[in-house]
């Protein structure tokens, strides 16, 4: 059943939080969703462009110090803190009082010993940050879009400074322009050395990227199906369709598969 919605208002955006028996849900300007959280599982990704998003790990060894650029409702913090409970997560995000809010309405964790908040601006956080990531995961909005200063070219090298030899970097975007999102990719592919994929999410406008600062071994199709097998039952997570997507997507040999 759904409940009336509650308003709120930062410095920065309008957003509506929404109760149901099952779910809470964060919604944005004109009823936009951005996070939805599954009460009794918070743990778990209700969301596929989210879910598209974690495919990245089916490239990665578990990493132990995770960046989320843009904290928003907690869905992608939820998750890392349960599947990866010794690693480090820092989360940045500009709105303080937007994460103020979900502390209190949207169950979102508390900073802890392996959980560090950061409110900054991620564009100056990126120019500034001189730590190393095994993953990277970018997930920030301009409204309803992916910000431009985070498809140019200083961005994503700034983005690849930061990783570890072994880490990678996914990107959640909303990019109108086709012409926009090639500029971007062709920029990825370039500074990743063509170590990077791309995949489209069924019914959504996003468009995922990965790229990753190592050359992974070259592995048949099969490796990756086995792979995916076992890490759905981990993860509730229909990694075999995010496969699915990566092989439609991006053609045999190029680089990653």
């Amino acid at each position: 059943m759904k409940l009336d919605a509650i308003k709120f208002n930062t410095r920065h955006t309008s957003l509506s939080i929404v109760r149901t028996d099952n779910t809470l849900e964060l919604r944005f300007g004109a009823d936009l969703l951005q996070s939805l959280i599954n009460i009794k599982n918070p743990h778990r990704l209700e969301l596929k462009n989210l879910e598209y998003l974690s495919g990245i790990l089916l490239f990665l060894a578990a990493p132990r110090n995770i960046l989320l650029l843009g904290t928003g409702g907690g869905s992608l913090i939820h998750f890392l803190k349960y599947h990866f409970p010794q690693s480090r997560l820092t989360s940045v995000d500009f709105d303080t009082e937007l994460q103020d809010l979900m502390h209190q309405n949207m169950l979102l964790p508390e900073a802890d010993e392996n959980l560090h908040y950061l409110n900054d601006d991620a564009a100056h956080f990126l120019h500034h940050c001189h730590q190393q990531f095994d993953l990277i995961l970018v997930d920030i909005f301009d409204r309803s879009q992916s910000p431009a200063w985070l498809l140019d070219l200083p961005s994503i090298r700034q983005v690849h400074s930061l990783l570890s030899d072994q880490g990678g970097v996914a990107y959640n975007l909303l990019i109108e322009s086709e012409h926009s999102f090639k500029l971007f990719y062709r920029n990825l592919t370039r500074v990743f050395e063509q170590q990077v994929l791309y995949l489209p999410v069924e019914g959504y406008d996003n468009i995922l990227a990965y790229g990753f600062r190592f050359r992974p071994p070259q592995r048949e199709m099969s490796y990756y199906l086995q792979h995916a097998l076992v890490m759905a039952e981990l993860h509730k997570i229909n990694y075999h369709e995010v496969l699915a997507a990566i092989y439609d997507s991006n053609p045999v040999g190029s680089g990653i598969i």
